[in-house]
């Protein structure tokens, strides 16, 4: 089968190499119908984790039941699926505390031997572990590109928003216009703030923000983002803000532009450790959470887009076949062509 194989820092290639099979009675394998890019593919090129032997990268797609160990129960062949980031088996110590992200037995699809060594999706065919557990069913109703997000990008920007705590009239500050900072827009949208302000540097983003959601748009490449939220909000600040880029100096303007007793939100992800404004936080009470996406959410984000609650469609900006992965990921990673996301097609 083709797959996305990375070999090294900044070395990855389109090859062919061996379907996977079934290792445990509750696998299943997917035949791949569409996946995606994430920024997170190109970190881990780009050597944000130590080197590893060659693997499949890959941790956003959907696909169709190929096969099906003993075990399973919950799915059948044939059936459309999505899957998490992550598969998780439901029943260790931090599944049943909720923290899915965090499971003991799992892996992160595509991320090498650092994470795991679990194969990725980027590929025609990938063994999915703990299937009853983690893997979602796509109403028909739902067509695949409207599905395709709800493992990463969806679950990580409500996961982003839920963190917030908004009330009905709040306002909220969102950095970053990436995927994961639109889906935090569209889905802060489902707790009724009166303010969405959304801060990124390109324009094709931000209208993409007012598209999804977004009440306000700074472009912090010509416009001073602190003066402007503190305009907006009358100089209260937000209520909460979320991080969505995993840089420093957004995390020190979201701690300047969140009113006391606030919440700042910390989805975006750094390369390593950074100067955090631990003085102005604590100077105004403002809380700070962080952490992977809670993958638990999965059911509940696909309900919402089945009752046409959310959208994420917007974000799509390139469709192409997996095998012109090699120009899809240059387009991606160097942000060419207004792209935002890229959906490949075995």
């Amino acid at each position: 089968m083709l797959a996305a194989v990375v070999k090294g820092i900044k070395q990855v290639a389109l090859e062919e190499v061996a379907k996977p099979i079934l290792q445990n009675p509750a696998d299943v394998i997917l035949k791949v119908t569409a996946t995606a890019i994430c920024t997170s593919d190109v970190h881990i090129i780009d050597g944000y984790f130590p080197p590893s032997s060659p693997f499949i990268i890959g941790h956003e797609f959907i696909g169709i039941v190929e096969e099906i160990g003993e075990a399973v129960k919950m799915f059948k062949l044939g059936e459309r699926v999505a899957a998490p980031p992550a598969p998780y088996c439901g029943i260790c110590e931090n599944c049943r505390k909720g923290q899915f992200g965090q499971c003991m037995n799992s892996a992160i699809f595509g991320s090498g031997s650092s994470w795991g060594n679990l194969p990725g999706g980027m590929a025609e065919f990938v063994r999915i572990p703990h299937a009853d557990a983690s893997l979602v069913r796509i109403p028909d109703e739902i067509s695949d590109e409207q599905a395709i997000f709800v493992g990463d990008m969806l679950s990580t920007g409500y996961f982003a928003a839920d963190n917030c705590a908004l009330k009905p009239g709040d306002a909220v500050a969102i950095f970053g216009a990436g995927p994961v900072g639109l889906c935090a827009v569209q889905t802060a949208r489902l707790f009724a703030p009166s303010k969405i302000i959304l801060v990124d540097i390109m324009p094709n983003r931000l209208q993409t923000g007012l598209n999804m959601g977004a009440t306000h748009i700074i472009n912090s490449s010509n416009q001073d983002a602190v003066s402007q939220i503190m305009e907006i909000t009358n100089g209260q600040g937000v209520n909460a803000a979320v991080e969505a880029i995993g840089h420093p100096a957004t995390v020190n303007t979201a701690a300047q532009v969140i009113g006391v007793g606030g919440i700042l939100s910390v989805v975006g992800l750094f390369p390593g450790n950074i100067d955090f404004p631990i003085q102005t936080l604590l100077m105004k009470n403002i809380t700070v959470k962080v952490g992977l996406a809670s993958l638990g959410n999965m059911r509940r984000l696909m309900s919402l887009i089945t009752d046409k609650k959310l959208d994420t469609n917007p974000l799509i900006t390139h469709r192409m076949p997996l095998k012109d992965f090699d120009k899809a990921y240059g387009i991606f990673e160097r942000k060419e062509e207004n792209v935002i996301k890229i959906i490949l097609k075995p």
